[in-house]
């Protein structure tokens, strides 16, 4: 439960002390004015009658109501508990390495493979989550805006391709800051990245781009794809096992998982790291312990997924001053004796 009013909590127990002082007052008064009537406090018939258990009953209803008209106006909200399925949607961006390290083969049947058909599952499971791309190499591309189509962002993974990328070498920071752009650009509130790569960054801007980004509330979870021991980066896609890429020195390029990088990026936003696993468990485990708390923390920050139920406590405010008129504390008398003044007339 939580209050679309809250600073009226604060008033409400101050409302409700004073109005016990007023009565309280204003007894005090009225029993000064009955025994100067009468003469003095000594005098029998200066004992007005009152019930003073009825009395004190009156005093807190009276409290009661002030305090429960309190509560009403700070407006108490519910979380609509029967709607919480239809709340675990969030906008996040998958960033996708395309680059051509991606093609080498130290997972089955290789990374990109193992990549796509991980995320395409994932994606499967988005329900109401709004999912937008992006694929980098050495540049960031947004191949696709947040949307909650998810068959057209599985189609445009599909179209994917790390030989069709004529940026060389992987960027992590070119893919951060892309994502950072598009957040601020369109006011997004939750911003969250999922950056799935080897973890390969001949960047070397990483963390000072992933801290700046992060103060304006951007998170990054990386999952990793590959293995520490790595594997040869092959021509294309069809040489897998045939020609290797080489670099300017003419050796060939081994491509390893840098789980380092990985886990320093995410640590600079408050994000997560997993390893991608054989059949993508590490997208289901972000999904479970990152993605849905997440979520559910935004709906219950939203208004529009709460029922008003102010009405509880302003019928109780209701019974209570019902319940005092019933009381009538102030004119339900005692039965008492008055032989006093008889006597006192005879003496």
């Amino acid at each position: 439960m939580k209050f679309g009013h809250p600073i009226l909590l604060l008033a409400t127990p101050v409302a409700s002390a004073l109005v016990w002082l007023l009565l309280h007052l204003a007894r005090r008064r009225r029993a000064r004015l009955t025994r100067e009537f009468a003469g003095g406090a000594g005098r029998a018939w200066a004992d007005p009658g009152h019930h003073r258990p009825r009395i004190v009953l009156d005093t807190i209803l009276a409290v009661l109501a002030v305090g429960f008209v309190g509560l009403a106006l700070a407006r108490p909200l519910v979380f609509k508990q029967s709607e919480q399925s239809e709340l675990q949607g969030l906008p996040y961006i998958l960033a996708i390495d395309a680059s051509r390290s991606m093609l080498a083969a130290d997972v089955r049947p290789n990374r990109w493979v193992l990549t796509t058909n991980a995320v395409d599952r994932f994606l499967a499971e988005a329900g109401n989550d709004r999912v937008g791309i992006i694929s980098f190499a050495g540049v960031a591309y947004l191949n696709a805006p947040l949307s909650f189509d998810m068959t057209a962002i599985r189609t445009t993974v599909r179209y994917l391709d790390p030989e069709l990328m004529n940026d060389a070498g992987s960027s992590l920071a070119s893919a951060v800051d892309r994502a950072g752009r598009y957040f601020a650009s369109n006011n997004i509130p939750q911003r969250v990245v999922i950056l799935v790569s080897d973890g390969e960054d001949l960047d070397g801007n990483l963390i000072p781009t992933a801290r700046r980004w992060a103060r304006e509330r951007v998170k990054v979870c990386a999952i990793g794809v590959g293995t520490p021991t790595g594997a040869k980066v092959p021509l294309n896609r069809y040489a897998p096992n045939g020609g290797a890429a080489r670099n300017t020195f003419g050796q060939e390029v081994i491509s390893r998982l840098n789980e380092s990088n990985l886990q320093r990026l995410t640590a600079a936003t408050g994000g997560k790291y997993y390893r991608l696993g054989e059949k993508g468990e590490g997208l289901r485990r972000l999904r479970e312990e990152f993605l849905k708390p997440l979520a559910e923390s935004a709906a219950r920050e939203d208004l529009q997924n709460y029922t008003d139920w102010f009405q509880l406590p302003l019928g109780l405010a209701i019974a209570s001053l019902l319940a005092r008129t019933l009381l009538a504390a102030d004119t339900t008398r005692r039965p008492q004796p008055l032989p006093a003044i008889g006597s006192s007339l005879i003496r």
